[in-house]
């Protein structure tokens, strides 16, 4: 694998085929041991990773400002960060490497919400996979209603089934916030394919081997 800096944020690039389908995965600094156990999950996997790294989880991943408790708030750099990947990195990747297959964006909790929203917002992927997403966001659901995917793409949504037993009464949330995302996706005439998985435990149960199911899901 090797890394690379494109304005100022670090990127994980593993290229096995021009033609194969790019994974855009956001994670937060040093989840090497992350990054490991998902690419050995998803060894026979045939496509491309560029993994992006961000300074700030919770300014960089949100999609706009959002206090959710007196110890936690969100300052909505996510515009950002998806200017970033349109004008900066999938523009250069796909330049450098002749890449030509399908944009697929990928994150876990609120890198997975993240995923969502860029992939609602920009229009430009053609898959998402959005696993353990934070949809309990402020607003969410209401933007996500006002929103529709781009043609003939595929979404990939899971949530741990103890994750709704959360303390923070919003965060405890975010099972109706799922599934209510679900309905919208299975109404999306644009959807061609979709799913909701369910998957054991609470929201930090083995996290790698989540986004290993919607990377085999999304891809094979």
């Amino acid at each position: 694998m090797k890394t690379t800096e494109i304005g100022s944020r670090t990127c994980h690039i593993k290229i096995n085929g021009a033609d194969l389908p790019t994974i855009y995965w956001g994670e937060t600094k040093n989840s090497s041991e992350t990054i490991e156990k998902v690419l050995a999950l998803c060894g026979d996997v045939n496509c491309n990773y560029i993994i992006y790294e961000v300074e700030d989880w919770n300014a960089d991943f949100s999609p706009w400002e959002f206090k959710l408790n007196k110890k936690m708030s969100f300052s909505g750099g996510g515009r950002k960060t998806l200017d970033w990947l349109m004008n900066d990195c999938v523009p250069c990747y796909e330049k450098e490497y002749s890449l030509m297959g399908k944009r697929i964006l990928c994150g876990y909790s609120l890198a997975g919400l993240f995923s969502l929203w860029a992939f609602y917002e920009s229009q430009a992927f053609s898959g998402v996979i959005s696993c353990s997403g934070s949809l309990w966001f402020g607003d969410w659901i209401n933007y996500s209603e006002s929103h529709t995917a781009p043609q003939n793409s595929s979404i990939y949504l899971s949530l741990g089934d103890c994750e709704e037993k959360a303390r923070d009464r919003i965060m405890a949330t975010v099972g109706d916030c799922t599934r209510r995302q679900y309905e919208l996706v299975c109404g999306d005439k644009n959807v061609s394919r979709h799913i909701l998985e369910w998957n054991d435990g609470g929201h930090f149960n083995e996290p790698e081997k989540r986004i290993a199911k919607g990377i085999r899901w999304c891809v094979k």
